[in-house]
């Protein structure tokens, strides 16, 4: 695991089961404990891990995924997710560090909305692991629309909480809502995630497998 600074390096910690990792700093927030404690909840791991424990995902992701690296610049302090199996809504508690800034003292939009689009991935691929959406693959992020409500102010813990509007062949529309854990609401949207051919995307792999094959028959002959 990359080196990081000691709240950091808790947060996010490789989990190779559900059990918690801390300590948290965000464990003796009140409405964090409040959401940790509701019936059928689940922490789970970040999202680029648990798209690393799906057998067809673990073939389609590295390990160069954006929050990481923030976690290791200390920018990104605590990334908890927690998915409800009765309510099949999926949330990110979320405290940011150093350097997160656009306009002065305020979290940069963009990064807001990177934050956002990794819970819906976080939704997306919890209900893909427990079979939600049936024999398809992981997904992609086709379509994030984003209605910025207030600022962010430096410092702020944020809850994202999203949810599952449609199921369609391929298709997953979800809805987000982005908040301060209590009456002050950021940001809301929604996305549309669409899963690749399975066709199409065994078949690229097929083809990619073999030129590789061809590449290394020249360079195996010439060592004999």
């Amino acid at each position: 695991m990359p080196a990081g600074g000691a709240a950091g390096t808790a947060a996010w910690k490789w989990r190779e089961d559900q059990d918690n990792v801390g300590p948290f700093e965000t464990q003796d927030i009140a409405w964090v404990q409040e959401l940790a404690g509701q019936p059928g909840m689940k922490e789970m791991l970040v999202p680029g891990q648990m798209l690393r424990k799906h057998p067809v995902g673990q073939l389609l992701t590295e390990d160069d995924h954006l929050f990481e690296t923030m976690r290791r610049s200390d920018q990104v302090k605590e990334f908890r997710c927690f998915y409800n199996t009765q309510t099949r809504k999926f949330y990110s508690v979320v405290m940011l560090g150093k350097d997160v800034c656009g306009y002065p003292s305020t979290v940069h939009g963009g990064l807001t909305a990177a934050i956002v689009d990794e819970t819906f991935g976080g939704l997306y691929t919890a209900l893909l692991t427990t079979g939600n959406l049936g024999a398809t693959l992981p997904g992609l992020t086709a379509r994030l629309e984003l209605d910025y409500k207030k600022k962010i102010s430096a410092g702020t813990v944020l809850l994202v909480t999203t949810e599952l509007e449609t199921i369609e062949p391929r298709k997953v529309w979800m809805k987000a809502t982005v908040t301060d854990g209590g009456k002050h609401t950021f940001v809301q949207g929604r996305a549309l995630f669409v899963a690749p051919n399975i066709g199409k995307q065994f078949a690229g792999l097929f083809k990619w497998k073999n030129a590789m094959a061809k590449q290394l028959q020249p360079a195996a002959a010439a060592s004999l």
